[in-house]
């Protein structure tokens, strides 16, 4: 007993020691973060303050394509809300997309040559290397260290057949670290400078380690009992049934938790995790007494992460617009204008039986589209891909209008809580440079980042936006904030859309401003990249360029591809390039 005391101490130890390693590396980014003075209140609570006074343009709610050029522009932006009087947006020649923009005309960038390299650079390339099942190695050579830790203190001088105890005493001392890996007030991540969602691959891993070493701790012992004959009279014992109990929460925890069940019915996930944990708890309790330490210590992390859910949840009344180009609901939240940082998401729950029977319960991450300080408040672009998302668009076409007939959106009761996740410590403003590579409804990141880059001070030079969507007639609702951000900025921002869907017919009547380009097909990340960096060495950048991608998995896998394999020279010369990836399906 006393060997395994001490492998299971000197292994949590060890774990606390490679978690405190990424701790200190990642002290030097968060002073530089928390160095201005107002990075200490912003990316932690949600609340109101004065707005700043500034043109708001609006979505456009209007038919988007004029058949008459003499009358209003398509580019249609609303300035009631502002005192500044503004020049409208001139009459731009009409474009068809079958003539759509050379893509010859993007800058011309120098080849690659894959003999340069450097030092740091080449490592860092092979960490972010996807491998099986889209991790990088990275995170495979951690998780290998994570195994092979357990691994070592499982069978170091013991046999699970004759030694079946072992088993159980390393998933014991593993329930505070997969409790707190799961929650969303992730202390582990707050140490490192991530948010939850980038560490919950080891909540999985951790997880699975135990329903693993639980099953063999069990299994062993049945081995052991039925040479000795005597299973029925140890399976009849009040701590067995217990320790039967917290398998089969385990187990039951672990079958739910496959990828299969959580695409197929996400609600039968969050149903045995809310009741298994708690049961599990208890059980392993009472089915072994040195267990209590260890789940006082989850118990800890779970309610601290409770209370803090508590404190950054807000209930208060958002108005819903469908946007049907983009298969979006706009969710608008006027009473919470500060409090996060570009590209944080927040958990919303709508609190209307307009939901279904069990709608009203379920909570869903959506990254905030807005920018800090605006009369509009928090916006949210919630895709149409599933039953609650469905739900919601469907709630949002039923809207409410105005006196004058002008359609103002159905108010309806919310819960939001957050913020949470966004680029960590990373300051997007100290970088020369920042394109943002975004698939869809991912517009949402970019927009709000953009936005965050223009009107706060910062020595930012050149931003590009890439966004992929499969019709352009998605394009219409956005474009006149697309126009705003494109003209009324001292920063050089230029936009590129590629549209993947073909259309039979010429799509006349789209007018677009200087500085949005419309293409079909995909981007070729790898010009769009080069051209990047090549306009913020022109304009006299060298502290790097932030490249930020949000989207499908395919997406970040092919930006992580193309970062990897740019230009050294280049990249050594702007400064560097740092990527940070926002992906679907978490």
């Amino acid at each position: 007993m006393g060997l395994d005391d001490d492998l299971v101490y000197h292994a949590d130890i060890l774990i606390f020691g490679i978690i405190l390693i990424f701790t200190i590396a990642s002290l030097p980014r968060a002073y530089a973060r928390f160095s201005r003075r107002s990075e200490w209140s912003q990316g932690h609570l949600l609340r109101s303050v004065e707005p700043r006074t500034s043109a708001k343009p609006s979505i456009n709610l209007t038919p988007p394509y004029p058949a008459d050029p003499t009358k209003a522009s398509f580019v249609d932006i609303d300035y009631a809300d502002s005192s500044t009087e503004c020049i409208s947006l001139p009459y731009l020649p009409r474009i068809g997309l079958s003539q759509g923009y050379n893509e010859k005309a993007l800058p011309i960038t120098p080849q690659r040559d894959p003999t340069v390299s450097s030092i740091l650079r080449p490592v860092a390339s092979v960490l972010h290397h996807r491998v099986h099942d889209n991790y990088s190695i990275g995170q495979v050579l951690l998780m290998l260290a994570y195994i092979s830790i357990i691994f070592y203190v499982s069978f170091y001088k013991s046999d699970p057949f004759t030694d079946p105890q072992r088993a159980g005493v390393v998933i014991t001392s593993q329930i505070p670290f997969v409790y707190a890996l799961a929650t969303k007030n992730n202390i582990i991540g707050m140490m490192v400078g991530v948010g939850y969602e980038k560490l919950n691959f080891l909540h999985r891993l951790v997880g699975k380690l135990m329903v693993i070493g639980a099953n063999v701790h069990f299994l062993g012992y049945v081995y052991k009992w039925s040479l000795a004959g005597d299973i029925s009279k140890k399976l009849a014992e009040d701590s067995i049934r217990w320790g039967i109990v917290a398998l089969i929460c385990l187990d039951l925890l672990g079958f739910c938790s496959t990828e299969f069940v959580r695409s197929k019915s996400y609600n039968l996930f969050i149903a045995t995790h809310a009741v298994g944990l708690f049961v599990f708890l208890f059980a392993a309790c009472y089915h072994e007494p040195a267990c209590v330490p260890y789940v006082i210590a989850a118990c800890v992390f779970y309610i601290l992460d409770h209370i803090a859910r508590a404190v950054k949840t807000r209930v208060t009344t958002a108005r819903l617009r469908p946007l049907p180009e983009l298969g979006i609901t706009r969710v608008e939240v006027p009473s919470l204008n500060a409090g996060w940082r570009a590209g944080q998401h927040v958990r919303l729950r709508v609190l209307s039986s307009s939901m279904g029977w069990w709608g009203w319960t379920e909570v869903h991450p959506f990254t905030i589209a807005s920018v800090t300080q605006t009369s509009e408040g928090m916006v949210l672009m919630c895709k149409k891909t599933g039953r609650w998302t469905s739900s919601l668009f469907r709630m949002a076409q039923t809207a409410s209008y105005s006196e004058t007939g002008n359609e103002v959106g159905r108010n309806v009761k919310v819960m939001v809580e957050g913020p949470y996740g966004g680029v960590g410590h990373t300051m997007m403003s100290s970088y020369s440079g920042a394109m943002f590579v975004v698939g869809g409804s991912g517009i949402s990141f970019a927009l709000s980042a953009v936005q965050d880059l223009i009107q706060t001070a910062t020595d930012v030079k050149v931003i590009d936006i890439v966004w992929s969507i499969q019709d352009p007639a998605s394009l219409s609702p956005l474009l006149p904030l697309l126009a705003s951000i494109v003209r009324n900025s001292s920063t050089r921002v230029r936009m590129h859309i590629f549209y993947t869907r073909a259309i039979s017919t010429t799509f006349g009547g789209m007018y677009l401003p200087n500085g949005i380009t419309l293409l079909p097909g995909r981007p070729r990340l790898d010009k769009l990249l080069d051209a990047a960096i090549t306009d913020t060495m022109s304009a006299g950048g060298s502290n790097g360029v932030f490249v930020g991608v949000c989207g499908p998995v395919s997406l970040a896998n092919t930006t992580a591809r193309v970062v990897k394999e740019s230009d050294i020279r280049l990249c050594t010369a702007v400064g560097g390039v740092k990527l940070h990836e926002e992906t679907f399906g978490w």
